[in-house]
Formats: structure tokens, sequence, C-alpha cells
């Protein structure tokens, strides 16, 4: 068996892979990460509009982190 056929048969197919799950926290944290400074940002110039993305992107990334703790997977 070729490298290539055995990287084919390793790999899990469908929507959700091994690689998928890393890949969607690390997206989780960088908007948590993103939005921190954004909300500060919003907040020392007390702009509702950066205020509010740096917000709406804080609770989209931690809802996100928090997804396998309330649907565990099998």
């Amino acid at each position: 068996m070729s490298t290539d056929e055995s990287r084919a048969v390793s790999r899990p197919s469908g929507s959700q892979s091994a690689e998928g799950v890393p890949r969607a926290h690390r997206l989780a944290l960088a908007e948590v990460a993103v939005g921190l400074p954004a909300a500060a940002w919003g907040m020392r110039r007390r702009s509702v509009g950066w205020a509010a993305a740096g917000a709406v992107l804080m609770v989209h990334g931690a809802l996100e982190l928090s997804y396998e703790t309330v649907f565990p997977r099998d």
C-alpha cells in the first residue's frame, strides 16, 4: 500500500472530520481574541458600532468554544 492510499484510508470521511474540530476551535479563539480589543476600542472611543461588533465576536466565539460541552460527540 502506498502512502497516498494509507492516508486516504486513515482519514475519516464526511462533514465531521478529525481536522475540522481543531480548526473550529482556532477560529473561535481568533474571534474572541479579535472581539476583545474591538470592544475595548469601542468603549474607549464611545463608539457603539465597534463595541457591538466586538461583543458579537466575543459571544459567537464563546458559544463555539462551549459547543462541545453542550453537545458532546459520541
